[in-house]
C-alpha cells in the first residue's frame, strides 16, 4: 500500500510550501527572500531577562550545528521580548519594531515572525512567545537555504504540551534521551514527565536502579538543557500502585499491600511513605520544575492487607483510605514547591465530596486511551464537565503507543476535541514501554515519532484551525527527515503507514529506499528497518505455526504433501540460518538508544521464544525431503 491510500490523505495538502511543525495559525508570504548567511548576529533587547538570554544562547548553538555561525548581542532600541537576526553587524532599527502585537499573536507564548530580505524580527507576547518565534525561525533556516518573504503570528491552543516517556522498559542512554528532549523543544513540546522506574539511581534507595540507570548528576545536567529548550522535566514516581520496581526486592517485601504481589504498597505501614518521598526527594533535588507527577493509579488490591482493612472501615471505605494516603503524599511535595499531578482513574468513582477532598493545587490527569473516531466520547465529557464544575485543573492523557493502526492519531484527536471545548489546560501523550514491571517489552519508542509529531501538532494547532491530516504526512517527512521530493517522501511515509498497520514485511524495503534520501535522524530510519526485519521474522514464524496448524492432522501422521511440507522445512530452516546477522544488526542499531541489558531481554525473549518454535517445525517436519534449489523460496530478513 502506498500512502495514497493511506486514510491520512483525503484532500491536497496546506496552501504554502512551509513544512513548518506545529503549522503557525497564520502565515502571509509577502517580500523579498532572505538567505542567512555563514556568520550572522542575533540581538536582544539590554532588558531581556535572563531566562530569555539562555534561551537565545541555546538557539544560537542551534544555528551553529546548521552552519550559521551566530553572535548574541545588545540593542537598547528592543522591546524585552523582541530580537533580530540579521548578517549585519551593525544594529539597525526596523520601523516594524514599532508595530504593536495583534490578533493571533496576543496570547499566552504567542508571537509575530517577520522576513523580509534584512534578516527577521521575532516578538513575542512574552518570554515564552519569544523563544516559540525562535523556534519557528530555526525551522526556517534548517529548511533553507532561503526563506521565504512572510510575516507570522501564531500562539498555542494548549498552555502545557506534554510528552510521557515511560522507562519500564527500553530505558535511553543518557545522549540519546538529550537529543529526544531537544527534537520534542523544536516542535514546540514544552513539558515532559519522566517515568524512571529503576533508570534513575536513588541516593535513598542503594540497589533498587538497573544497570546502566540516569546519575543525579546526568538528570540535573538534563534539567537545565531542557529548561534552556523551554521545557520543564517533571518526574514521576509512582506513590502506591505500580510499584514493582520496588516492591519485587526481597528486601522491600514487608510492605506489600497483598504478601503475594508486588505491585502496590500497604498504606498504613509508615515505611511506606517515608521510602516513596525519600526517592521523590532524590529527584526534587535534581528537577527545578514546579510540578511532579505522583501516579495514583492501578490500585485495585488496596484493603486486601488486614490493616488496610481496617483502616479503611475506621475512615469509612476504601476511597478514604486512599484520598488519605495521597493526602500526605501531596502536602509533602506541596511543602516542596511541588505541584502534584495524579492519574485520575480512582476519583471517577468518587463523589464530589471526595474529590473536594483533594489539594486545590492538585491536577488530575486523565487518561482515556480509545481512538473513539477522533472525537471525544460522552464518558469524557461527562467527568471533564464534573471536574471543572468542582474546579479541578485537568490534563488530559493520550496514548502514541502501542496501538493499532492509526487509533493513536484518533485519540489524541479525542482529546483535542475536549480542549477545544475549553476542559483542559494540558494534553499529555505516553510512549508505553511495558504494561507493569517484568512485564513484556513493548515496541521501543523509536517507532512511535510520527505519533509524537502529530501530538506535538494539534497540541499547539488545534483541529479548527489547526492544518488537515492530509498535508501531515508529507511535513512529517519533511521535518524529521529532511526530505522535499515528494515522490521519496511518498516512499518513506509507506514504510511508515505500513508500520502503524503491521505490515512490518511491507514496511522495511520502504525504509531502506528511505534512508537513502535522508538528510537528518538517518539512524533513525535505519534501526526502523532493522526493527521491522525482527518483526518480519515473528510474522514468518506466526505464518509457518499457521500453515502446521492448519495441516496438523496429516504432518503427525506422516503423510502430509511432500512438496509442500518439504519446501516449508526449507524456509524454516532458512529463516534459522539468517536470524544471527539479524540479532547482530538488531543488537548494533538498538545500542545507540538504550542499554545492553534490555537488549539482550528482547532477544532472549521474543525472539528465542520463536526460535524455539521453528525447532518444534523443524523437528515436525524432518521427515519430508528438502526440494531443490529451483522450487526452494527464502524468506526475506
Amino acid at each position: 500500500m502506498t500512502i495514497e491510500n493511506s486514510p491520512l490523505l483525503e484532500s491536497t495538502r496546506s496552501h504554502t510550501d512551509l513544512n513548518l511543525l506545529p503549522y503557525p495559525r497564520v502565515v502571509g508570504l509577502r517580500g523579498a527572500p532572505f538567505r542567512p548567511a555563514p556568520s550572522s548576529y542575533l540581538y536582544l533587547s539590554a532588558n531581556a531577562t535572563a531566562g530569555t538570554r539562555r534561551r537565545a544562547h541555546a538557539l544560537c548553538n542551534q544555528l551553529e550545528v546548521l552552519k550559521i555561525r551566530t553572535t548574541l548581542s545588545a540593542a537598547p532600541a528592543l522591546l524585552p521580548t523582541q530580537a533580530l537576526f540579521t548578517p549585519s553587524s551593525t544594529f539597525q532599527k526596523w520601523e516594524q519594531m514599532n508595530r504593536p502585537l495583534r490578533g493571533d499573536s496576543i496570547a499566552r507564548e504567542g508571537y509575530r515572525l517577520l522576513v523580509t530580505g534584512e534578516g527577521a524580527l521575532l516578538h513575542g507576547n512574552d518570554d515564552d512567545g519569544l523563544m516559540n518565534a525562535g523556534k519557528t525561525l530555526r525551522q526556517l533556516i534548517e529548511d533553507g537555504p532561503e526563506i521565504p518573504g512572510l510575516e507570522i503570528e501564531d500562539h498555542p491552543l494548549l498552555p502545557w504540551r506534554v510528552m510521557h516517556l515511560d522507562f519500564k522498559g527500553w530505558p535511553p542512554k543518557f545522549d540519546y534521551l538529550k537529543g529526544v528532549i531537544e527534537t520534542f523543544a523544536n516542535l514546540k513540546i514544552n513539558a515532559i514527565i519522566l517515568e524512571y522506574e529503576a533508570a534513575f539511581n536513588f541516593p535513598s534507595q542503594p540497589g533498587l536502579a538497573n544497570h546502566g540507570a540516569l546519575t543525579p548528576d546526568e538528570v540535573g545536567e538534563l534539567d537545565v538543557f531542557a529548561s534552556d529548550l523551554g521545557v520543564t522535566l517533571i518526574p514521576l514516581v509512582p506513590c502506591l500502585g505500580n510499584m514493582g520496581h520496588v516492591l519485587r526486592l526481597p528486601e522491600y517485601a514487608s510492605l506489600r499491600e497483598h504478601p503475594d504481589y508486588f505491585q502496590q504498597f500497604c498504606p498504613v505501614n509508615p515505611a511506606s511513605i517515608e521510602i516513596v518521598t525519600a526517592m521523590m526527594e532524590d529527584l526534587v533535588t535534581v528537577h527545578q520544575g514546579k510540578w511532579f507527577h505522583m501516579g495514583g493509579d492501578e490500585t485495585r488490591l488496596l484493603g486486601s492487607n488486614p490493616a488496610s482493612d481496617q483502616r479503611a472501615k475506621q475512615l469509612g471505605g476504601r476511597a478514604a483510605l486512599y484520598l488519605e494516603y495521597l493526602g500526605r503524599v501531596s502536602r509533602y511535595l506541596l511543602h516542596r514547591g511541588k505541584y502534584p499531578l495524579i492519574w485520575d482513574d480512582m476519583f471517577r468513582k468518587m463523589s464530589d465530596e471526595q474529590i473536594k477532598w483533594l489539594p486545590k493545587e492538585a491536577i488530575l490527569t486523565f487518561w482515556q486511551y480509545e481512538g473513539s473516531g477522533g472525537r471525544a466520547t460522552p464518558e469524557i465529557l461527562t467527568n471533564l464537565d464534573r471536574y471543572k464544575r468542582l474546579g479541578r485543573e485537568v490534563w488530559g492523557a493520550a496514548t502514541r503507543s502501542p496501538t493499532a493502526r492509526y487509533d493513536s492519531f484518533d485519540n489524541i484527536d479525542a482529546w483535542i476535541d475536549a480542549a477545544e471545548m475549553g476542559f483542559l489546560n494540558g494534553l499529555i501523550t505516553t510512549a508505553w514501554t511495558r504494561d507493569y514491571s517484568l512485564g513484556p517489552l513493548l515496541p521501543p519508542p523509536e517507532t512511535a515519532w510520527p505519533g509524537a509529531y502529530y501530538a506535538a501538532e494539534r497540541s499547539w494547532s488545534g483541529l479548527k484551525e489547526g492544518p488537515d491530516r492530509a498535508s501531515f504526512p508529507e511535513r512529517f517527512i519533511a521535518r524529521m527527515f529532511g526530505i522535499n521530493d515528494t515522490s521519496h517522501q511518498t516512499v518513506l511515509w509507506s514504510a511508515f503507514d505500513m508500520l502503524l498497520r503491521e505490515h512490518a514485511r511491507r514496511a522495511r524495503d520502504y525504509f531502506a529506499q528511505g534512508a537513502r534520501h535522508a538528510s537528518r535522524n538517518r539512524e533513525t530510519l535505519e534501526f526502523l528497518h532493522t526493527w521491522s526485519n525482527v518483526c518480519s521474522f515473528l510474522d514468518y514464524v506466526n505464518q509457518f505455526a499457521g500453515d502446521i496448524a492448519g495441516n496438523y492432522f496429516h504432518l503427525q501422521g506422516g503423510h502430509g504433501d511432500p512438496f509442500h511440507c518439504g519446501r516449508l522445512r526449507w524456509r524454516v530452516m532458512d529463516i534459522k540460518t539468517k536470524l544471527p546477522l539479524l540479532m547482530r544488526h538488531f543488537t548494533q542499531h538498538a545500542g545507540r538508544l538504550t542499554h545492553d541489558s534490555f537488549v539482550r531481554e528482547f532477544l532472549e525473549s521474543s525472539v528465542a521464544f520463536n526460535l524455539r518454535r521453528l525447532d518444534e517445525m523443524e523437528n515436525l517436519l524432518s521427515s519430508y525431503p528438502l526440494p531443490p534449489p529451483e522450487w526452494q523460496q527464502p524468506v526475506a530478513i
